[in-house]
């Protein structure tokens, strides 16, 4: 199994359904009815940060969505980011996007998983967050 940040993978259901041939190509049926996953980034320390954050999939791909957090930061500044559910691991590639179709079909997604309270912290947004596609790494930058 990859490791991420020398930590090992566990939760053996995510860990092999992420693992397997179908899930490599694509991962996202996985986390795609779960309400929250982990956003695992390192700090400029060199500490571990763990974020649970809401995550939608559109299109066949994985988004998530942040204002100025410590994670984007991080991410900005090139930590390696990997997504976590039930102990897992996988390896992603985050990047911003700021087409306007896009970020409409994504926030169209946000509402129609979160619902109501999607709706509730959307009243009190006052700057538009930054969203980000994520693609898993196949292998690629796995330790």
């Amino acid at each position: 199994m990859h490791r991420l940040f020398s930590l090992p993978l566990v939760g053996l259901g995510v860990a092999l359904a992420w693992a397997s041939p179908a899930r490599a190509e694509d991962p996202w049926p996985v986390v795609a009815e779960t309400g929250t996953i982990e956003i695992v980034t390192r700090d400029e320390d060199g500490a571990l940060r763990e974020t649970h954050v809401w995550i939608v999939v559109v299109e066949q791909a994985g988004y998530v969505r942040t204002n100025d957090s410590r994670w984007l930061a991080n991410i900005r500044r090139g930590s390696p980011v990997a997504l976590r559910a039930e102990g897992a691991d996988l390896p992603v590639r985050a990047e911003e996007r700021s087409d306007t179709a896009e970020y409409d079909r994504v926030e169209a997604a946000f509402k129609a998983k979160y619902g109501w309270l999607q709706r509730l912290m959307s009243t009190f947004r006052t700057t538009r967050p930054t969203v980000l596609r994520l693609t898993p790494l196949n292998g690629e930058g796995a330790t």
